[in-house]
């Protein structure tokens, strides 16, 4: 009788495969070919101060190892401040640091392991800023509309893009020059926006808006206020002037008043006068009668007649005395002043 050699059955060779796997994978070495890798290696840019959300790292195997599940964690290199990795692929946090930061992981199953690069790359988070935070404008119903006001961007990026917003403005037209700040190297710092007012549909009144300007990824949004008076129709300075005075409102607690009257102000004491000091002078000498003078001009004498005197009168007077004869040759002597001459 012939007898059969007994095999094993089929489920205790698996079984003997099964713990052989087992001890391979227990003692590190990899049996077969067990590849992994990172689906998505390259990792979003973080900016700092915002909170870093990407997602999980996931890994990708060839499923031939029944035992264990993936998994992953930092072997090498350091993560910015404020992030960290998790067994299940989660980078989280909020990066306090700029810079560009490369590490390595580990990714591991229950039958092997492998090693992958990454870098994240941490940015400054994009800062806006504008020129004017409030602007007013004014107009008359029906008038021309006010002037157009610039309003000047600026930011942190050269070449980044901005938006900006009036919500619930319809009055309100934004005109950007670019949309975009200056690209690296340019001569200007900003970009120039216009802002335009339409009140022709507006009654008399007035309105606010709110302009926000804002960019992908910045942490806050500038803002500028706009106001708007609109005027009644033929409003203007003459208005201004008739516009009654408000009363003001009689006061509540009335304190009395007194009423002090000034001081009167006594003249000041008399005083003497001071004697006025005057340099001794020279005594005046007093005025001198000017000589007379009689102009020469040619005279003649006039010969007087002889008078002969009555004969009781001869002889010599008591009061004249001796007649004076004249001598034969004699020249006649020079009339007296008072003389009359012709």
């Amino acid at each position: 009788m012939l007898r059969c050699p007994v095999l094993p059955r089929p489920g205790l060779l698996a079984t003997f495969l099964l713990g052989f796997t087992q001890l391979g994978a227990q003692l590190g070495a990899p049996f077969g070919s067990m590849d992994l890798r990172l689906i998505n290696p390259g990792l979003p840019m973080a900016r700092v101060g915002t909170p870093y959300l990407p997602g999980p790292l996931l890994i990708e195997s060839s499923g031939r190892c029944p035992v264990g599940a993936t998994g992953i964690r930092l072997v090498d290199g350091g993560l910015p401040a404020g992030l960290s990795l998790n067994g299940a692929g989660y980078l989280q946090g909020t990066p306090s640091q700029p810079g560009r930061f490369g590490f390595t992981v580990e990714l591991r199953n229950g039958c092997s392991r492998a090693l992958e690069q990454l870098v994240l790359e941490v940015g400054v988070a994009p800062m806006l800023w504008v020129s004017a935070p409030a602007l007013t404008f004014s107009c008359e119903r029906g008038g021309p509309p006010p002037e157009p006001q610039r309003v000047m961007v600026f930011g942190n990026q050269p070449g980044l893009a901005y938006q900006m917003t009036a919500a619930g403005a319809p009055w309100l037209e934004i005109r950007p020059r670019r949309g975009t700040l200056p690209p690296p190297g340019s001569a200007l710092e900003s970009d120039a926006v216009d802002l335009f007012v339409h009140p022709e549909k507006l009654d008399s009144g007035v309105y606010h808006a709110t302009v926000h300007t804002f960019a992908f990824g910045a942490n806050a949004a500038a803002s500028t206020t706009v106001h708007l008076t609109v005027k009644p129709a033929g409003t203007g300075w003459d208005a201004i002037r008739t516009m009654p005075m408000p009363e003001p409102p009689p006061p509540t607690n009335s304190i009395p008043i007194v009423i002090v009257p000034p001081a009167v102000l006594q003249p000041p004491p008399p005083t003497a006068p001071k004697p006025i000091r005057r340099k001794p002078t020279a005594a005046a000498k007093p005025p001198q009668p000017k000589p007379i003078t009689v102009p020469i001009t040619r005279s003649r004498v006039v010969p007087v007649p002889k008078v002969t005197l009555p004969e009781a009168s001869k002889g010599p007077s008591k009061l004249l005395g001796e007649p004076e004869t004249l001598k034969p040759g004699k020249p006649i002597p020079p009339q007296k002043k008072g003389a009359v001459e012709h």
